[in-house]
Parts: C-alpha cells; sequence; structure tokens
C-alpha cells in the first residue's frame, strides 16, 4: 500500500473534529455520506467514482480541505498531474499547517519531475516537523536532481550540524563527490519510493534517468519495478524501449508480449505499438513476433473489429492474404462500418482470382459506401475478368468520376480500360487509353510494358512499342517480364543480336524455368542461324512445361513457325 492510503485516518479526523472553518453543509448528513462513499471507493481503488463524490463535497462546501484532499489523491491515482495539483495546493490554501497535504503536494512534484518546487515542498515539511531526518536527505537528494550541487552540500552540512554524522550522510556525501551532476538510480528511488515501494514511483525514476541518458540505472529501476508487478503494462512496455535501444529483439518482444497480455493496456496503444512496426515486417525476426502480438490482440478482443482488422493488416502486409481475408471478413461480422476493410476483402478477392466473390463483396459495400471510387475500380477489374466487359467499362467510368484529382487512380482506370477494350476489339480506343494512363503516370512501366506488348502483338507502330519497352527495360532491369517483352518487340524488329541480349538478361532474372522465355530464345537463335543451340533451347521449353502446338511442331521439324 502508498502511504497516501493511510492518511484517510488523518481525513476522517478532520471531518469528524472540525479541522477546518466550520460550515453547515460541511456537517451535514449529506456531506458526511458522500465523504465516506468517496473513502469506501478509495480503498476498492474506484479512482474515478471516489473523485465524482469528493467533487461534489467542494462543491457543497468550498473550504472543506480534507475533501480537495481526497480528490487530488484521487486524481493523482488517475494520473492527472495538473488537477492533482490545482486541488491539493486548494487543501494546502484552507490548511498550510498539514503534514499529509504538502507530502502529497510533494508526490505531485516527484512525478511530474518538478525538482524546483519539490524543494521547496520540503522545506514546508521542516517547518512542520524539523526533527525528520528524512525530509533534510530528502531535500538534499533533490537538490542534486535538480542539479543543485551546492546546495545539496549545504543541506547535507545542515544534517550534519543538526542531527550529526551518520553512515547515510557519508554515503550520500560520497555519491555527491563522485557523481557530479549525474544521478544514480540509488538517489532517484530513493526520493521517489519514499517510505514503501510503489510502481508508479519507479516508472518515474526510470524516466528521469532515462532523460540523463542512464539507460543501465534505468533497466535496474524496471527490473525492480517488474518484481513488484510482473503483469504491469507500463513496466513492460518500458523494458521493452530500453531493450529495444540496447538491440536485445529476444528480450523487446518478450517483454512486449507481457505488456499486450495485460487487460489494463488500452487497445489504441498496442494498435500504436503495431502499425509502428509495419515498416520492419521485411525483417523475418520482426514479422515472427508482431504476427504473435497481433494476433494476442485478436483473440483478447474478439469482439473489436479494430483488434480483428490490425491483425489481417498485419497477414496481409505478409501477403499471407488467405488469412488475412479471415480476419477482414470477421471484422466485417461486427462491424460494417469500416469502410477500409469492406476495400481489403474486395482487393483480396480479386488478388486469389476469386472474381464472382469480389463481384459479391463489391456489391454489398457499394450498398453502404455508393460514392467510393475504389469500390467501383475493384468491380470493373473483376468484372473485366469474368467477362462482363460492359458492365466493367460502366463502373470504370463510375470511378473516374467519383475521384477526379486522385491520378494514381486514374491511371489504373484508364490502364484497365484499355485491357477491356482490347478484349472487345476496340484497339483504337485501347490505344486512347493507355496513352492517356501513360500521360498521367509517365514513369509507370508496368503500363508502358503492357501497352508495348498489346502494340507488338498486332504488328502496330513497332517504333513507338520499342522505345516504351526501351524505357520500361532500362528502369526495371530485374524485372525478367519486362526484359522479355523488349527482347519480343526487337525480335519482331528483326534485330536479332540486340534480341538475343535482353532475353539472356531475362532469362537470368527468371528464378524458375519460364517456358515462354526459352521457346523465345530459340526463336532468336534460330533467326540468328545457330539452329542446333535453338532446338536445345524449344527442347528446354519442353522440359519446362511449354506444351504449344507451335512449339512442338518447331520441334519436330527443327525450324521456326509463326
Amino acid at each position: 500500500m502508498h502511504f497516501l492510503i493511510g492518511a484517510t485516518l488523518v481525513s476522517i479526523q478532520a471531518l469528524g473534529q472540525g479541522m477546518v472553518a466550520p460550515n453547515t453543509n460541511r456537517d451535514s448528513n449529506m456531506v458526511k455520506q458522500l465523504f465516506f462513499a468517496g473513502l469506501r471507493e478509495k480503498m476498492s481503488e474506484n479512482y474515478v467514482v471516489a473523485a465524482t463524490n469528493f467533487n461534489k463535497i467542494v462543491g457543497l462546501d468550498p473550504n472543506n480541505d480534507a475533501a480537495y484532499f481526497e480528490l487530488a489523491n484521487a486524481n493523482l491515482r488517475l494520473d492527472k498531474l495538473l488537477e492533482a495539483e490545482q486541488h491539493i495546493k486548494q487543501a494546502i490554501k484552507i490548511n498550510a499547517g498539514n503534514l499529509w497535504y504538502w507530502r502529497l503536494l510533494g508526490e505531485v512534484y516527484k512525478r511530474s519531475n518538478n525538482m524546483p518546487e519539490l524543494i521547496g515542498v520540503f522545506n514546508q515539511l521542516i517547518r512542520l516537523d524539523p526533527e525528520n531526518d528524512a525530509y533534510y536527505f530528502d531535500k538534499a537528494n533533490a537538490e542534486f536532481l535538480a542539479n543543485q550541487p551546492d546546495a545539496a552540500k549545504k543541506t547535507y552540512d545542515e544534517i550534519q550540524g543538526k542531527f550529526g554524522d551518520s553512515r547515510e550522510l557519508v554515503n550520500a556525501r560520497k555519491r555527491l563527490q563522485s557523481n557530479g551532476n549525474a544521478a544514480i538510480e540509488s538517489d532517484i528511488v530513493k526520493l521517489l519510493e519514499g517510505n514503501q515501494a510503489d510502481v508508479k514511483n519507479y516508472l518515474y525514476a526510470a524516466g528521469l534517468l532515462l532523460q540523463k541518458g542512464n539507460d543501465p540505472e534505468a533497466l535496474k529501476v524496471l527490473t525492480k519495478a517488474q518484481q513488484l508487478e510482473p503483469n504491469n503494462f507500463e513496466v513492460n512496455l518500458a523494458l521493452a524501449d530500453i531493450y529495444r535501444k540496447q538491440k536485445n529483439d529476444e528480450s523487446a518482444f518478450s517483454s512486449l508480449k507481457l505488456a499486450f497480455q495485460s487487460n489494463e493496456m488500452p487497445l489504441t496503444e498496442k494498435v500504436k505499438i503495431i502499425a509502428a512496426l509495419f515498416s520492419k515486417l521485411n525483417q523475418p525476426v520482426v514479422a515472427k513476433n508482431v504476427t504473435e502480438l497481433s494476433r494476442l490482440v485478436a483473440e483478447k478482443n474478439p469482439t473489436e473489429a479494430k483488434a480483428l482488422a490490425l491483425y489481417g493488416d498485419v497477414l496481409y502486409q505478409q501477403n499471407k492474404l488467405k488469412e488475412a481475408l479471415v480476419q477482414y471478413q470477421a471484422a466485417l461480422k461486427l462491424n460494417e462500418q469500416v469502410y477500409i476493410v469492406w476495400e481489403q476483402v474486395i482487393n483480396i478477392q480479386t488478388l486469389l482470382g476469386h472474381y464472382d466473390e469480389a463481384i459479391k463483396v463489391g456489391d454489398e459495400a457499394l450498398s453502404i459506401y455508393p460514392n467510393q471510387a475504389s469500390l467501383y475500380y475493384y468491380m470493373a477489374y473483376a468484372q473485366f475478368k469474368t467477362g462482363k466487359y460492359e458492365a466493367a467499362q460502366s463502373n470504370l467510368k463510375i470511378s473516374s468520376q467519383l475521384d477526379v484529382d486522385n491520378k494514381s487512380l486514374q491511371t489504373q482506370i484508364y490502364a484497365l480500360q484499355g485491357d477491356v477494350y482490347i478484349n472487345q476489339n476496340n484497339f483504337a480506343q485501347a490505344k486512347t487509353a493507355f496513352e492517356k494512363a501513360i500521360a498521367i503516370e509517365p514513369d509507370n512501366y508496368l503500363i508502358m510494358n503492357n501497352y508495348a506488348y498489346y502494340l507488338a502483338l498486332r504488328n502496330d507502330d513497332l517504333k513507338k512499342a520499342a522505345k516504351y519497352s526501351e524505357t520500361a527495360a532500362l528502369a526495371m532491369p530485374n524485372n525478367a517480364s519486362i526484359l522479355d517483352t523488349y527482347a519480343f518487340i526487337l525480335f519482331k524488329q528483326q534485330k536479332y543480336d540486340l534480341a538475343k541480349i535482353w532475353i539472356e538478361k531475362a532469362l537470368q532474372n527468371n528464378s524458375s524455368k519460364n517456358g515462354v522465355y526459352l521457346e523465345r530464345y530459340g526463336d532468336i537463335l534460330f533467326m540468328k542461324g545457330e539452329k542446333d543451340a535453338a532446338l536445345i533451347q524449344w527442347l528446354k521449353a519442353k522440359e519446362a512445361g511449354n506444351g504449344s502446338e507451335v512449339l512442338i511442331k518447331k520441334i519436330n521439324e527443327k525450324k521456326y513457325f509463326k
């Protein structure tokens, strides 16, 4: 128990003995009932309810210093330091001779790291209880922490003159001499923990040490705090932060998991921490632990859509699409009013090739969010993939009109329009759409590559196709598909030597054997007159799974066919 709980007896005495100016309301049964109700709630650690009761009392009796004291005590327990300071100062204003009031004000200043004001409080405590040497030592410690070593030395001299020499005084002087202005763990903890240990005080002590850059001593303080309350999430978060700074990932995540297991830790704080780690999910250690943390959050909050969606986000970031989809769908069952989750569901459905399901989900989402351009785009993509070309074009038109300022989306809309037009055998419109897409985003090399490939397939403007394809290949030299497209266009232009260079680059950048690339390599070699080498590549293409009739004919007749 913290020493302030013991002060309850003082409050009761103040209430019963009239230690402050009498007031008719103060003596009323209502005030007494509220006061004792507040004390009961305080002893049960229901500080919010306790504060409500004491607030009612000071409303009835503005001169009730005991109520102000208890109100400040509740505020302190709720970490409302400003309110605690205001209320205890009001109590002191009414009754400046109460030792407990000054001690509580000192507690507030310790928590807020206000050492200059804390020194003043110890002066008052010394005034009220001049024979208590602990106040003198605490004052010297406060002066030490306030970077006032000369003042601390004078206080130690005062202690020696009043109380004589002691082992504690000798040790205190040694610390002052050896550390200069650098506070160590024992000094800070001694000041903050008071007569009995309190985890909150250890946390603030650690905070002071961290401010001074003394991480090793802060770690010692937090370790002591964890021994007192192993499941205190604030302590475990602080430990995780120190371990992270020490690059001790194992201990950091171990402490984070302990913190996340606490029901006292706000969900918003857990979400914030996990979101901050998203950028590091490419690191296996981080991915493993963040996945476990987010799973823990989802399991502990099964009725919170935010918790399930968070787990879905972590899985999605790791390309675990099926698992992410399960979490997003569960989140929507709890709360369908979260747009971004709808978008993720339809996005994943399209990525997985579940186009009919994506259309169904899109219809449901649009019934709630009829003005979201991205939903219409996803719907159009799924419809394109299922051969519903007119419906796709209609949704693309709506999408384009709903978000005209979104350049990235507009680019994707025009590119998809181009794909749809091609499947509708409307190549003139397709070319217009692709040109618009490239005009908006001239560095979108994937769209540029696709357009060049379509041009090459139709032998339409091979010069433009080569220009676009070369630009894309030079910009993305490790993308095998883009390199293959450029080789294909060069082959069409009968630039076989150059085509050979680029198809070899494509094969070098393709981890698995690609039957299409190998066949193309054989075609190029054949046109260069290397017929035996061409046959070898065609055979490799067949072994890689390319079973096209044209390839088989090339192999059987040992010659090139279109």
